[in-house]
């Protein structure tokens, strides 16, 4: 062929050529949904990849359902056990306070409330704690407030202020429960302490500053923009969306939220959060800097921005939390091993669901693996980092816990509320939310009865009456909350009333 033709032919398709093929460093919005990278079967054929693939979905003690790893705004990796699929919403316990953070950040950028404002101007209950007029709206931004907490899931539950918040004698309004346990003497920013209450107040002075559209607010703000179709978010029975534990979504629509962050806080050329906002939340608490918060394992304790866990040394004498992940690594976690984290320098977002009974320890590993597979194949892999050691053995810490649980009567109306938001949000069957729940027994020593309350229609209540075997070890089928499902308001999830 004449070597003109040839190069006009080449100078007429080169344009057409590029103006297929996307700008790397063009943002990609994952508008409506996520691309997904057409050619995953191809990439994920690497030994790196396949050692990720094997560690994420196929370990015994790391119980993935469902991950969504997104790299250049495009899903370059997905997988649902044989239980969930990227339909199905999952709860994300703690993950839930990140997106608390959020919010209150969408309250701040559209003035409504200020970062320095006293609490008590929103929520006034002056009688709760001696501090409690000190307490400002970014101490509990940053869990320094100085109210009292005690923040575990297994023994002696009596003493569990989250455990006795979310099932026992404040799940009518968590909020007011976690304001009236008093506060330390020395009052706010004194100490960091990780608690599930603080944003359940924050999204209760949210609903003073939102009044009547409250209950449109978290997606009217944050779901509706970044396009989540999983979004649910369950309230106490006073009506105040619990912030600390009780949203629920898919993985995809939690990778929205990572992409949001890594993409400092723009979606699609709107400010959904401010870079100011930003920068506040991945500034380490001023509480956790603190002479009053002792660290003594950096893994266990990790380090602590605003209202999200971050990966930098801020303690002396520690370092990093996850020693081979990249510094910049910003994450949420959530109770059972649910994860959304952030690798700004890598460009990726990684949402995990899971029912782990531990997985910090293995964090560093799964990072690592998942950069060396996306990113860089030459990446150091870190090693699973053993939790510190427990002063009792698994048996004797399961049965103090089942044991204060059914003489508090927290058992009953936990398995309630679990199988509720379980069985009615994700569709998963009763069977599997037992198994999956966590709760010491609670296939063997309960019965779950699903009723329509009242023949309202749409309306099903959850009870966890005892088994023939949980009778006979002391638990009575007595008047205790319900779980309540109402199908009319599915955003809204279960409440136990």
């Amino acid at each position: 062929m004449n070597k003109t033709i040839i190069a006009l032919l080449l100078l007429i398709t080169t344009p057409l050529y590029a103006n297929d093929t996307k700008d790397p460093d063009q943002v990609r919005w994952p508008i409506p949904d996520w691309e997904v990278n057409p050619s995953i079967s191809e990439n994920m054929t690497s030994p790196q990849c396949n050692a990720f693939v094997n560690f994420a979905t196929q370990s015994k003690d790391f119980l993935t359902d469902g991950l969504v790893v997104v790299k250049d705004g495009v899903i370059q990796y997905e997988y649902y056990d044989s239980k969930y699929d990227a339909n199905k919403p999952h709860i994300l316990w703690s993950i839930s306070k990140t997106i608390t953070g959020a919010l209150l950040g969408t309250a701040v950028r559209d003035g409504k409330i200020n970062f320095d404002q006293r609490l008590s101007e929103f929520y006034p209950e002056p009688k709760f704690a001696s501090n409690y007029e000190k307490i400002k709206i970014k101490n509990l931004f940053y869990f320094d407030s100085g109210l009292k907490w005690n923040e575990f899931y297994a023994g002696n539950l009596k003493d569990s202020s989250v455990v006795n918040m979310l099932y026992g004698k404040g799940h009518l309004d968590m909020a007011k429960y976690t304001a009236s346990r008093g506060s330390i003497p020395e009052g706010p920013s004194y100490t960091w302490n990780y608690t599930t209450g603080t944003p359940t107040i924050t999204m209760d002075v949210l609903k003073n500053v939102y009044g009547n559209d409250y209950e449109e607010m978290p997606w009217k703000n944050l779901a509706n923009p970044l396009g989540l179709k999983s979004f649910v978010f369950e309230k106490d029975a006073s009506g105040t969306f619990n912030g600390g534990a009780f949203v629920h979504a898919t993985p995809r629509d939690m990778a929205k939220i990572g992409y949001l962050y890594l993409n400092d806080g723009q979606w699609n050329n709107e400010t959904i959060l401010t870079k100011d906002w930003i920068d506040k939340t991945l500034t380490v608490s001023p509480g956790y800097l603190s002479s009053g918060t002792v660290i003594h394992d950096i893994t266990d304790d990790g380090v602590y921005g605003g209202s999200i866990w971050l990966n930098r040394p801020a303690k002396k004498g520690f370092g990093r939390p996850y020693p081979v992940s990249p510094e910049d690594m910003y994450l949420a976690m959530g109770h059972y091993g649910q994860l959304l984290i952030v690798l700004p320098t890598q460009k990726i977002v990684i949402a995990r669901t899971a029912y782990d009974k531990e997985y910090n320890s293995k964090i560093d590993e799964f990072v690592t693996r998942a950069i060396s597979c996306f990113d860089n194949p030459n990446y150091p892999i870190g090693k699973n980092i053993p939790p510190p050691k427990s002063s009792k053995s698994p048996l004797e810490e399961m049965v103090e816990t089942l044991k204060s649980g059914v003489e508090t009567n927290l058992f009953q109306p936990s398995v309630a509320k679990t199988i509720c938001s379980c069985h009615f949000i994700a569709g998963i069957d009763v069977k599997t939310c037992l198994e999956r729940s966590n709760i010491p027994l609670a296939d063997t020593l309960s019965e779950i009865i699903i009723t329509e309350n009242d023949g309202q229609t749409g309306v099903y209540s959850v009870m966890a009456p005892p088994s023939w075997i949980g009778q006979l070890l002391g638990l009575k089928d007595i008047d205790l909350p319900r779980a309540y499902y109402d199908s009319t308001h599915p955003e809204f999830g279960c409440t136990l009333n």
